[in-house]
C-alpha cells in the first residue's frame, strides 16, 4: 500500500478503504464463486467497517484478504445474511463463517439434502431419539417467555434418505464459549455477545459435519472458526492479500509485456 493511500485512510477511514478496495475490484472478481459480486462484497465490507470501531483498527490488506476468502467461498460477509463475519483478531481482519454460511457450504455436497439447527429453550416441548431411527420432535413455546437455553441441535438429511442428529447440552455449549472467552482475558467475544443463538447453533453443525461427506471448503471454513474460538492463529482459507497483489502485479506486467511486444513487432514490419 502506498504512503498516499495510507495517509488518505488515516484522514477518512471509510473513504480511504473504499478507494483501496475499489482499485482492486477487478482483481477481486477473479476469485468470485457463485453469484456473489465484487461490488456487493465491497459495499458490505464498507458498512461493517463504518460500524465497527475495532475493525477500523485492522489493516486494509487484511480486510482485502478476508474479502478474497469471502469471494472464493461464495459467502457474503455481514449480519444481514449471517453467512460470514469480518472479525478483528490480533490486529487483523479475519473472515469467520456464520452458521448460515456453514449450512450453505454443506449443501454444496450432492450427498447432503438439507441441514438445519435450532436452539432449545426450557419452555419448549422437545424430545430426541438416537439409534437406528434417529428423530427429533421440537415444538417451540410461542405464548410467552421461552425460558433459559437447554441446548442446541443440528440435523442433516442425506440424499440416501438417512438422517443424522447432533445434540449439545448447555454445559457443552458453555464450555466452548468459556474457552473462547479465556483467550480474551475472560471477556465474551463480540460474536457471543451479539449473536448468542447463532453461535450456539453453529457448534452442533460443526460437530455433525465431521460425520458427513462434505467438501474441503466446508472443513477449511470450520477449521478457521474453531481456531478463532480457541484463540489460535487460524489456517489460511485461500489466497491472501499479499499473494493477490503479486498476481495483480504480474497481470499488469504481463499486459505491459504483450503491448511492448506488439509494438516491437509492428516496428519491425
Amino acid at each position: 500500500m502506498s504512503s498516499d493511500n495510507g495517509q488518505a485512510i488515516q484522514r477518512n477511514p471509510v473513504s480511504g478503504l473504499q478507494t483501496f478496495l475499489s482499485a482492486r475490484s477487478k482483481n477481486l472478481a477473479q476469485y468470485v464463486a457463485g453469484r456473489i459480486k465484487p461490488d456487493v462484497l465491497i459495499r458490505l465490507a464498507l458498512w461493517e467497517f463504518s460500524q465497527n470501531e475495532w475493525l477500523r483498527k485492522c489493516s486494509v490488506e487484511s480486510i482485502y484478504a478476508s474479502l478474497i476468502a469471502s469471494a472464493q467461498l461464495g459467502l457474503e460477509p455481514g449480519a444481514v445474511k449471517g453467512e460470514a463475519y469480518l472479525v478483528p483478531f490480533r490486529g487483523k481482519c479475519q473472515l469467520i463463517p456464520g452458521y448460515r454460511g456453514l449450512i450453505k457450504l454443506a449443501l454444496r455436497s450432492k450427498a447432503v439434502k438439507s441441514v438445519f439447527a435450532h436452539v432449545v429453550y426450557e419452555a419448549d416441548d422437545f424430545s430426541i431419539e438416537l439409534g437406528s431411527e434417529p428423530r427429533v420432535t421440537h415444538r417451540p413455546f410461542i405464548d410467552g417467555d421461552r425460558g433459559g437455553i437447554r441446548g442446541a441441535y443440528a440435523v442433516a438429511k442425506l440424499e440416501s434418505g438417512a438422517i443424522d442428529i447432533e445434540w449439545m447440552g448447555l454445559d457443552e455449549l458453555e464450555k466452548i464459549r468459556q474457552g473462547a472467552a479465556a483467550t480474551r482475558g475472560g471477556k465474551d467475544s463480540p460474536a457471543y455477545a451479539e449473536h448468542e443463538g447463532e453461535m450456539y447453533r453453529k457448534a452442533p453443525i460443526r460437530r455433525l459435519a465431521k460425520r458427513l461427506p462434505l467438501g474441503d471448503d466446508f472443513f477449511n471454513a470450520a477449521a478457521v472458526d474453531e481456531a478463532i474460538e480457541a484463540g489460535k492463529e487460524p489456517p489460511r482459507l485461500h489466497l491472501d492479500a499479499q499473494e493477490a497483489e503479486v498476481v495483480e502485479e504480474q497481470q499488469v506486467n504481463g499486459t505491459r509485456s504483450r503491448v511492448a511486444q506488439a509494438r516491437q513487432e509492428a516496428e519491425a514490419q
